[in-house]
């Protein structure tokens, strides 16, 4: 489609998200596979980079064609939701999945207790969230920068108060302590009158006044509808505060290379230079590759019109820019995936992964 016929606002990047989130799983799985079952393989994870970027483009893209954006945020909740404990047995190092699952519920082995529920759910699902969490969080700021009504007046006050409360808590530790405390006043079983105390350790224990006058100006601001594009900085910033609070996939870069992608989502020329310069950026935290299948890398006999850019590009994240092509060429044809399917491939894969584990590490009940 010429640039001349393509609607206003629509994304100029390849439309076949179908096709795009099939090959984003099959670098996924590729990268999973090296991690846990080839000893963490560095060229299997080098092509794992190129999943995200396109994980990313399909959100843009699905975000501009959704009737219902709660409805498409819910359900990339949900899919994490249900992924979750999976991505925490086939993911994590440990290769006996019995240790795995005995250390996960070790803090209730002596009998159920809310404090001893709270630490296990942490550690299945706080701990290291999988990359929906982050996906989500991109999402939501995307609309808080569209200013959608039902947004201003009931998500992005809640967004608000969520990472008031974040914040302030984490003025009392880490947030395995922070669910210990907060579960405390209902260790002898949930009672009303242990809400009270449950609310003043969230909002008011040790508290940042100074950042709760701060959120409490922006939350009303933005519920009055006094303050339109003041809201559209609050919403997003909130999704950007909660990604590294939340130990989200890339942090808060990554909500704002959301941000900054929908915001050129029409220009092929200016999509590519967000992709780019957002993994340059993420690359330079690595090391040039020493060696790839097999081949030594040397960049010092190349010419520095070649060996300066090969220095930036040639580390673990930088790789990840093997997905332009994908991202930017058009598919002539459609290929759309049920919608049962394009959700369901992730957990699948995931199960895989733990059958793998098993059928290679096997597992030991002692």
């Amino acid at each position: 489609m010429s640039e001349a016929v393509r609607k206003r606002g629509e994304p100029a990047g390849n439309l076949s998200t179908g096709l795009l989130k099939l090959i984003a799983l099959v670098f996924m799985f590729i990268d999973h596979s090296g991690k846990v079952i080839f000893g963490n393989c560095q060229e299997m994870r080098i092509l794992g980079r190129i999943a995200f970027p396109i994980y990313v483009w399909c959100m843009i893209v699905g975000f501009y064609r959704t009737r219902n954006v709660t409805r498409y945020i819910l359900r990339v909740l949900l899919v994490g939701f249900i992924s979750q404990p999976l991505y925490y047995f086939a993911l994590d190092s440990q290769t006996d999945l019995a240790v795995l699952f005995r250390q996960a519920f070790a803090p209730l082995a002596g009998g159920f207790s809310l404090q001893g529920l709270w630490e296990v759910l942490f550690t299945v699902f706080l701990n290291r969230p999988n990359i929906f969490l982050t996906l989500a969080l991109g999402l939501i700021a995307l609309c808080a920068i569209q200013e959608k009504d039902w947004l201003r007046r009931v998500f992005a006050p809640g967004v608000i108060v969520l990472t008031a409360a974040m914040l302030n808590l984490l003025h009392n530790g880490t947030l395995a302590r922070i669910g210990q405390a907060v579960s405390a006043p209902f260790a002898s079983g949930f009672t009303l009158a242990a809400v009270p105390e449950v609310l003043y350790i969230v909002f008011l224990k040790s508290p940042n006044y100074f950042l709760h006058i701060f959120l409490a100006a922006g939350l009303l601001w933005k519920t009055t509808g006094k303050g339109r594009r003041a809201g559209q900085v609050w919403g997003a910033a909130a999704a950007m505060f909660l990604a590294p609070v939340m130990s989200a996939d890339y942090g808060w870069e990554a909500v704002l290379l959301f941000i900054t992608l929908w915001a050129v989502r029409d220009s092929r020329p200016a999509i590519a230079s967000v992709i780019t310069l957002y993994f340059l950026f993420w690359a330079a935290r690595y090391q040039v590759t020493p060696s790839l299948f097999g081949v030594k890398i040397d960049l010092s006999s190349l010419p520095s019109s070649l060996s300066a850019p090969l220095n930036r590009i040639m580390r673990m994240e930088g790789y990840a820019l093997l997905a332009l092509p994908l991202i930017l060429v058009r598919i002539p044809w459609k290929f759309r995936l049920p919608r049962w399917l394009s959700y369901g491939i992730y957990p699948f894969h995931l199960v895989i992964l733990i059958v793998l584990k098993l059928l290679v590490f096997g597992i030991k009940i002692s």
